[in-house]
């Protein structure tokens, strides 16, 4: 009966994923233009909650807008930068890129079919954005083909104190693919690339948006305050939780930003003297506590030899005491077995002194005769 009811529910559930499917958009490339083959290209992206910038009043207008994405390799094709900025690989994962992108209000079918728009007059926005690359992004490593992607969500943007967060589910995100140029087993430092893919793709549920006030609060107890635990450490990249020495709350940021301002107040060479004397003092500190440290061993190890010393002496002491008690008990138990076989036998093997001799009776006298006296 069992088997029976889930065979009458298996069509709705495969109704229910075939509904889904199709309201998840399939990737597009529409608003994607080609500069340079497999090297340099302008993405066009609608951003709904984004109204247009006007310029001149420096307000938004409830009109429709895109954001233009330059991507371009670099001349030896190792770095991938959008609109100049490098973007992949990263040229200090501890302190992420700010992003910026100009604003248009061309349509799609504009961009598409239109010569290309001179951009550097249009509003520029900050960005804040999501970076993810799928596969390992450390230069040290090395992969028999490496093909990595980048994924990028803009999660807000601002210009002229204007902020907005950009939330809404029908925003897309860019997908980017690089090819090796190199021959396979070559390390990524080592590597250059060529644009392989650029796509356009539904948020969908791996790329939900994430607001600031959703990610974990950064303070002074962790060294990065990461999203995640390995390199590159970040992505959610809101400007507010950046500046120029990192994320902003962490221990290593507080670190860095106390050490340019002494550089700053003092200069490179005072500081490298300062440096100097401070290493030396606690190098010496820790010296002369090591040096404390063994010379405490060292009493500890002489008075452990002196117990030691003193208790072997005392045990062979006690030894020689028990030696002689154990001979007198001997003796005493050879005296009292004498005493007990005389008493037994009426002989004992030890000597005694001889009693004295006898003295003879006096003589009576004869008759007749008288006494002397």
């Amino acid at each position: 009966m069992r088997n029976v009811i889930r065979l009458l529910f298996l069509p709705l559930h495969l109704l229910s994923l075939v509904a889904a499917t199709r309201q998840r958009q399939v990737p597009t490339r529409e608003g994607i233009k080609w500069l340079q083959e497999e090297r340099s290209a302008l993405v066009r992206l609608d951003i709904p909650e984004l109204p247009l910038w006007n310029t001149e009043e420096q307000i938004g207008e409830d009109l429709p807008s895109a954001l233009i994405f330059n991507f371009t390799l670099s001349h030896d094709n190792r770095i991938l930068a959008l609109n100049g900025i490098p973007i992949l690989p990263l040229e200090n994962a501890y302190v992420p890129p700010r992003l910026f992108a100009y604003q248009t209000s061309e349509t799609l079918a504009q961009f598409d079919n239109d010569t290309i728009a001179d951009y550097n007059n249009c509003p520029l926005f900050s960005l804040d954005y999501s970076r993810i690359v799928p596969q390992a992004e450390d230069g040290f490593q090395q992969f028999y083909n490496y093909t990595p992607s980048l994924n990028l969500d803009i999660l807000g943007a601002s210009i002229a104190g204007y902020n907005a967060l950009l939330p809404a589910d029908n925003q897309l995100f860019i997908r980017l693919t690089l090819h090796q140029v190199e021959a396979r087993s070559t390390p990524i430092s080592l590597l250059s690339f060529k644009l392989a893919d650029i796509s356009l793709e539904d948020r969908g549920p791996n790329n939900q948006f994430q607001s600031p006030e959703i990610l974990k609060a950064c303070t002074a107890w962790s060294w990065l305050c990461p999203d995640k635990p390995g390199y590159p450490w970040y992505q959610y990249i809101y400007r507010q939780n950046f500046d120029e020495y990192g994320r902003i709350g962490s221990m290593r940021r507080l670190i860095h930003m106390k050490w340019a301002t002494l550089i700053e107040v003092y200069g490179v060479a005072q500081v490298a003297i300062i440096s100097s004397a401070v290493g030396i003092v606690i190098l010496s500190l820790i010296g002369y506590g090591i040096y404390r440290v063994w010379k405490r061993a060292q009493e500890l190890w002489q008075e452990r030899l002196g117990d030691i010393d003193a208790w072997t002496a005392d045990e062979e002491i006690g030894g020689l005491l028990a030696d002689e008690e154990e001979e007198e008990d001997d003796d005493d138990y050879v005296g009292k077995d004498a005493v007990e076989m005389e008493d037994w036998t009426g002989s004992a093997d030890v000597e005694k002194p001889l009693p004295p001799p006898p003295v003879p009776p006096p003589v009576p006298p004869k008759a007749g005769e008288s006494s002397r006296s």
